[in-house]
């Protein structure tokens, strides 16, 4: 009996009703061209396509209507949304006389009539609407989506939302229905709109009337449609009060045609209540009794310079620049001339673009996967189309943290935060690679240290603060796993030398914060991190990021020829991992080694400057004359994050880095300790993403007879999705799986849509990077091993018996499916090179396709490198050893 998922059996937690149906908000748009969202009754918020995030905003009353006619007369009239999601006192506005205290808001066209229900089915990346109303004279159901194909970035970038509404005439005689889609000119109150058509295809062009615009506020707008039956509406009545939505309703609920409307000159006046112009595109269709048609509609957009607002400050939480601020050239502009060009080719390949898209989704849903963690990463996927992620011209991607409601949160790329990010390098690696490169051409500093904020414009400068331990000693790690996915030999030789002197970093006398002065294998000086202030002394959670670090350029050191360097890396991770061991380890978990009374350790670090994100003296910051002690600090707490490096070589395939039996202990008191089933009894100061009754993963607690610190380190009180998800996929990669979804299933439990947006894990803000370490979940189920220089591919399932998963790896992805003495590799999409297949959960005689195939261990060898495409596949059978 087969354990994959029929693709039309929905699981009841993906269905969107009722109460949990609240706060869904589902974003549309590609990797790095800002996006909008669609809720959960079917409004357009959240638009964030002009370059810096719009959360909780609206394009003027944009939105999706339809009206049904019969014989000349009006059977009914609606906009396509579900019943109102907000505070029927008010929502937050800039404008005055128009937010908290002056009703539902009016963009939300709460006030025009819906219908009655909504029914949200959400399957990253599409989102399937059905409207009802009994009273409505036919059946309504949209699907929306934007093209998201692994290892196709270029479409999966493209500036588009897509929408298909497929309209079904439930009665006994035939009814005209007209479907809109009416567009705000966001940020134009003076708009130049202009409908065309080309072929089957029409569109309605938006532009600002006002051409003198900095480069970073001039942009355009398109919704395209095809088919016959065409209407447009170019403007919207200009007027003030409600005039022009009350004009436009007033002409679309009624008979007939729509009214056509033009201006030949710009607006004389700003609308009183900052209104863009609107315009509409629709088509009218009859349908006979039992038919049912599709109308399909995309808005796309071109805003093809950003602002770089935040340039040149010292700190993300400081004023916007003051002056005329530089640009960057988004890297869609490169591609599609403006939205019309989008528009069109969306239209030209629209089936291969969703046939494509929907195939990633039935291959993810469709699997044997948890439920928990298919949730987990389909809701996380979709931070890569927010305005947290920015592609920059030459196809480099740059991001933010997270997202303020009308700015980016914490600017950069911030290292100690993409650090856990796992979803790029196996979904789109060539994306990735452009982290990494990044990074060691324009982040590394002539002593070798990498700085963790990245600057824009790209080279303009150096982030003041300097490196921090976690996102330094990642960059070389993750290059490890860059060269080994890409097998990409050249590569590893143009980067090996800011490699190198990224390690050499860590032991020279340049380096102010003396990480590893003696070489010993351990970082014992100031240790900035992901926390947002500094660590001193030995800790294990930073020290295994340099173990890491170490491994993977002793790997690396010997690919390029560098074997005294490879032999020293190795000895000093040997060191590391004895002394780690020895001295950390408290039978329990790993510790903190310092002397929180010995205001020396810190003292020798004060070189007279701010202490990183505080306004503070160093020594004002980290030394508390009223206690007597170092603040910050970690001290015997049991830290979530105590063997974050050991996570990252799992990954990589680095192997141990401290003993085994240890990190197993350490993982399971990790769970033991900082999980809560119950927030209930948990105080917390911080900053609050889980409460109450909810379960969650604490950072760091302080176990009965561990001493906590008088003034510990920030947020360690708090919980953090994409710590959850790391800690839970080191549990499964570990052997504890029932513990590692436990702690995804509590993550997922407050992402249900009754109390936070499936789609949107926060932190720093929303659609929070670091909750991308989700995807790790995957391949630590399925048990995926991959080195593109070997041609190699393994699964190793957590879980015995016939199932089918999905994989990505390499320039590919696809279904691996188990079925009695049988394995089948199939490909999706993109290529896969490999000349050999791990299965050790299969030992026995092999063949492959049929025919004997050589086997080295768990290695069933292909005889030679074989290059997989779409469509391909290969079978590999086994037979016990015994049998005849």
């Amino acid at each position: 009996m087969s354990d994959k998922r029929p693709a039309d059996s929905i699981d009841e937690r993906f269905v969107y009703a009722g109460k949990r149906r609240k706060y869904v908000s589902f974003p549309l748009g590609g990797i790095g061209s800002g996006s909008v969202s669609l809720t959960g009754a079917g409004r357009l918020v959240d638009w964030s396509i002009r370059n810096r995030p719009a959360i909780h905003q609206f394009n003027g009353y944009s939105h999706f209507a339809i009206k049904a006619e019969r014989d000349g007369k009006l059977l009914d009239a609606r906009v396509l949304n579900g019943p109102y999601e907000g505070d029927p006192t008010g929502s937050p506005s800039t404008r005055k006389f128009d937010g908290y205290g002056f009703g539902a808001n009016r963009d939300s066209l709460a006030g025009v009539p819906h219908f009655d229900d909504v029914t949200f089915v959400g399957r990253f990346p599409v989102a399937e609407l059905e409207f009802r109303r009994d009273a409505f004279p036919g059946k309504v159901r949209m699907t929306a989506f934007s093209p998201f194909i692994p290892h196709n970035d270029r479409d999966s970038s493209m500036p588009a939302a897509l929408f298909a509404f497929d309209i079904e005439n439930d009665t006994g005689g035939p009814i005209d229905y007209t479907i809109g889609a009416t567009l705000g000119n966001y940020g134009c109150d003076s708009g130049v709109h202009a409908f065309s058509t080309s072929g089957t295809l029409s569109a309605l062009h938006f532009a600002p009337a006002d051409l003198s615009r900095p480069a970073a506020e001039r942009g355009d707008l398109t919704i395209t449609t095809d088919g016959d039956g065409v209407e447009h509406v170019d403007y919207h009545f200009r007027g003030q009060w409600f005039d022009s939505l009350g004009r436009y309703w007033r002409e679309f609920a009624r008979p007939g045609p729509l009214r056509e409307r033009s201006y030949a000159e710009p607006r004389a006046a700003q609308n009183m209540f900052r209104q863009p112009e609107h315009g509409t595109l629709a088509r009218r269709l009859r349908l006979a009794p039992g038919e049912t048609r599709r109308v399909r509609f995309a808005i796309t957009w071109n805003y093809p310079a950003g602002s770089i607002y935040w340039f040149n400050r010292d700190q993300p939480g400081d004023p916007e620049y003051a002056g005329e601020a530089p640009t960057w050239r988004n890297y869609y502009a490169t591609r599609w001339a403006d939205s019309l060009a989008s528009g069109a080719e969306a239209f030209a390949r629209w089936d291969a673009l969703e046939r494509e898209t929907c195939a990633f989704r039935d291959s993810l849903f469709g699997s044997s996967l948890p439920l928990d963690i298919i949730d987990a990463v389909a809701g996380t996927l979709a931070i890569l189309r927010t305005a947290t992620v920015i592609r920059l011209e030459g196809g480099e991607l740059w991001a933010w943290e997270g997202q303020h409601i009308r700015e980016g949160s914490c600017e950069g790329s911030c290292t100690h935060v993409w650090n856990y990010q796992q979803a790029l390098s196996n979904l789109f690696p060539t994306l990735e690679r452009t982290l990494r490169e990044t990074e060691f051409r324009f982040n590394q500093l002539p002593t070798g240290g990498l700085t963790f904020r990245q600057r824009l414009p790209l080279g303009s400068g150096f982030d003041i603060i300097g490196p921090c331990a976690d996102g330094h000693f990642g960059a070389i790690l993750k290059a490890y796993r860059e060269w080994k996915n890409a097998g990409d030999g050249a590569w590893l030789k143009r980067y090996w030398p800011n490699i190198r002197r990224a390690l050499d970093y860590a032991w020279s006398p340049d380096n102010p914060d003396r990480w590893d002065p003696e070489g010993a294998g351990v970082l014992w000086g100031r240790q900035h991190h992901t926390l947002d202030m500094e660590l001193f002394g030995p800790n294990s959670w930073l020290t295994t990021m340099y173990l890491a670090a170490l491994k993977a350029g002793s790997r690396m050191a010997l690919a390029v020829g560098e074997e005294a360097f490879a032999n020293q890396c190795t000895k000093l991770a040997d060191k590391g991992r004895a002394w780690v061991d020895a001295n950390l380890f408290n039978g329990r978990y790993y510790a903190q080694k310092l002397d929180l009374s010995d205001r020396a350790e810190i003292e020798r670090f004060d070189q007279g400057r701010k202490a990183g994100v505080l306004r503070e003296s160093f020594m004002e910051a980290y030394w508390s004359d009223e206690y007597g002690e170092i603040k910050y600090q970690i001290g015997e707490g049991c830290l979530t994050d105590q063997i974050l490096g050991q996570w990252h070589a799992d990954i990589a395939g680095l192997g141990d880095l401290l003993d085994g039996g240890n990190v197993a202990v350490a993982l399971k008191s990790v769970f033991e300790e900082n999980f809560r089933p119950s927030l209930r009894d948990h105080f917390n100061p911080c900053r609050v993403y889980a409460y109450e009754n909810e379960a969650g993963l604490l950072i760091c607690t302080w176990p009965d007879g561990a001493a906590k610190p008088a003034v510990p380190a920030p947020y360690a009180e708090e919980v953090w999705t994409g710590l959850e998800y790391m800690l839970a996929s080191h549990l499964i990669l570990r052997g504890m799986v029932e513990e590692g979804l436990t702690v995804v299933r509590a993550a997922r439990a407050r992402h249900d849509g009754s109390q936070r947006n499936p789609y949107n894990d926060i932190e720093c803000g929303s659609y929070y990077a670091r909750a991308l370490s989700s995807y790790a979940l995957v391949n630590a189920y399925i048990g995926l091993s991959f080195d593109q220089g070997l041609g190699e591919i393994g699964f190793r399932p957590v879980r015995p018996g016939e199932a089918t998963y999905f994989w990505s790896a390499g320039r590919g992805w696809g279904e691996i499916e188990f079925r009695g003495s049988r394995a089948t590799l199939s490909i999706k999409g993109g290529e896969l090179e490999i000349s050999s297949v791990s299965l050790p959960a299969m030992p026995g005689r092999a063949t492959v396709d049929g025919k004997p195939a050589a086997r080295q261990g768990d290695r069933i060898e292909l005889g030679a490198r074989r290059v997989l495409k779409a469509g391909d596949s290969l079978v590999m059978g086994v037979e016990p050893l015994g049998a005849p």
